[in-house]
């Protein structure tokens, strides 16, 4: 087997039901799949594997609650195969996955990783189109063109605008012990994550071919505004240490993106911009100060 899907599971079981079909209509069955429990309350989701009896699927429960960033990051350690994908339970893959991600790492023996074209549906599965993922859709379009991008061309674009979704993405598993431990930076592991990974050398491959759908559920509006200000400062010390960490290794053009991170800063804005409309001037102050902060 070739393929270890790696699943963090937390949420209600029907999205893991769905998850767990897709993987077993994969065309191509080298695959093993892995459910690591997060202590979900219930046994629905367990009894359901247990029922399959399909020894290609095994159960895993941490010993206490990791949060969704820190199971997913010890979901991206736990592939004992050649290659791993770290997935969200209520994602689902097409039919296709594996052996696209397959293909793409046998046409290019250079990639340490491959990122497939991504459908986006909402919490019903019906296909949707969001201002973030038309904004992602913008900011990668060069580098789809491209296709395949070395290490400082890839970073530069990602700290321009982190357009990933990185629970499509399939990774050389002996590159992942590269990336640095989650610590401080939980709300954006995943460019994190990527970014060490390409540091060490080898490319990412972006594969045209439609193989993942990404599940988008809608956030309240005040909840979005609550959580930003945290979110913004935490994003903006995790692009200070990444282009100190950038110029040391000589990607000096990936550090100035790193130190402009121009989406990142117009996020802050508009999300101060919602604050105010929310009648909160102090979250849209603090919010738009950090829009425009300079970082070194």
């Amino acid at each position: 087997m070739c393929v270890h899907i790696v699943v963090a599971y937390y949420l209600e079981p029907r999205y893991l039901f769905e998850l767990i079909e897709s993987v077993r209509k994969q065309t191509c069955d080298d695959w093993r799949l892995t459910i690591v429990d997060d202590r979900y309350p219930g046994t629905a989701a367990r009894d359901y594997v247990a029922e399959l009896g399909d020894p290609r699927i095994e159960w895993v429960q941490n010993e206490r609650n990791l949060g969704t960033s820190g199971n997913m990051c010890r979901c991206m350690t736990q592939g004992r195969l050649k290659y791993v994908t770290a997935m969200g339970a209520d994602d689902a893959l097409e039919p296709n996955y594996v052996e696209t991600m397959l293909r793409a790492f046998e046409r290019h023996p250079n990639a340490i990783m491959v990122h497939p074209w991504v459908t986006v549906v909402d919490a019903d599965g019906a296909l949707t189109d969001s201002l973030v993922d038309r904004i992602k859709r913008l900011m990668s379009r060069s580098a789809w063109r491209t296709g395949e991008l070395a290490g400082p061309a890839a970073v530069r674009s990602l700290m321009r605008g982190n357009w990933l979704y990185c629970p499509a993405m399939c990774f050389r598993t002996d590159v992942v012990p590269r990336a640095e431990p989650m610590g401080e930076f939980a709300s954006i592991a995943d460019l994190a994550w990527v970014v060490d990974m390409l540091l060490g050398g080898g490319t990412l491959v972006l594969d045209p071919t439609p193989a993942f759908r990404y599940r988008r559920h809608q956030a309240s509006h005040s909840s979005q505004h609550a959580k930003s200000l945290a979110r913004f400062t935490e994003e903006q010390r995790y692009y200070a240490a990444t282009a100190a960490k950038l110029r040391a290794h000589g990607w000096t053009t990936a550090a100035r993106a790193a130190q402009l991170h121009v989406t990142t800063r117009l996020h802050a804005l508009r999300a101060a911009l919602g604050a105010l409309a929310d009648r909160d001037p102090r979250l849209a102050f603090a919010l738009f100060r950090l829009s425009v902060r300079r970082i070194r």
